[in-house]
């Protein structure tokens, strides 16, 4: 079972009234909507994690690049 405050119950009963479905059609949407969304942003901060390490390992190997470059000019 779940609890409500008073005046979330009333808003969702409003809003349940406006669009013609019941309450916990409504409630159910919602708590799939936010699992969703909690879900992506998980999955976004794994691939910003990720980013991170390629800029990391993608600097190394220029800044690698770049000095085995500048050693073969003054050569």
């Amino acid at each position: 079972m779940v609890t409500l405050p008073p005046e979330l119950l009333e808003a969702i009963d409003s809003l349940s009234r406006k669009e013609k479905r019941n309450r916990s059609q409504l409630v159910r949407e919602a708590l799939q909507q936010l699992l969703h969304r909690k879900q992506r942003e998980e999955f976004e901060a794994l691939l910003a994690e990720g980013y991170q390490e390629m800029a990391e390992e993608n600097l190394k190997d220029a800044e690698g690049y770049l000095a085995s470059f500048g050693e073969l000019e003054h050569r």
